[in-house]
């Protein structure tokens, strides 16, 4: 059996940790053409260091394996969160040992929903694999 941990890091930990975790994320940024346009590591070191959005390290044997960053949002009265960049390896592993204890600290902290956008490979996984369901399909036109 593998040791796998999570931890929710701090504005300093992100900074202390960034080389680490920057090649996770610019994989996660890169992996959706339409996610690319909009976020890059940089911008998620600056929402992680200013507070406004929560790293999740995903570590096996001590090594950085998978990173998750979510944000808060609220929308018309509700709160909910956006999964916005999942990166890494061993996605299902973590998956099992921690995605639930994830959703509930969501819940706790008083969102009513999460919302990933993601290319339609990821869809499937997120769909089949982690509980999402599919409600919409955002369209995008460059300009």
């Amino acid at each position: 059996m593998t040791d796998l941990t999570i931890e929710m890091l701090d504005p300093a930990q992100v900074d202390a940790q960034w080389d680490e975790l920057e090649p996770l994320l610019d994989a996660s940024c890169k992996s959706n053409e339409v996610g690319a346009m909009d976020i890059c590591p940089d911008d998620i070191r600056r929402l992680a260091t200013a507070g406004m959005c929560v790293v999740f390290a995903c570590r096996e044997e001590g090594e950085l394996k998978l990173v998750a960053v979510f944000q808060f949002h609220d929308t018309n009265g509700h709160k909910g969160a956006d999964l916005v960049a999942l990166g890494g390896t061993r996605l299902l592993a973590f998956k099992s040992a921690y995605w639930n204890l994830v959703l509930d600290w969501l819940k706790v902290n008083g969102c009513e929903f999460l919302d990933a956008y993601a290319n339609e490979r990821l869809a499937k996984v997120y769909k089949n694999k982690f509980g999402f369901d599919r409600s919409c399909v955002m369209v995008r036109m460059a300009l």
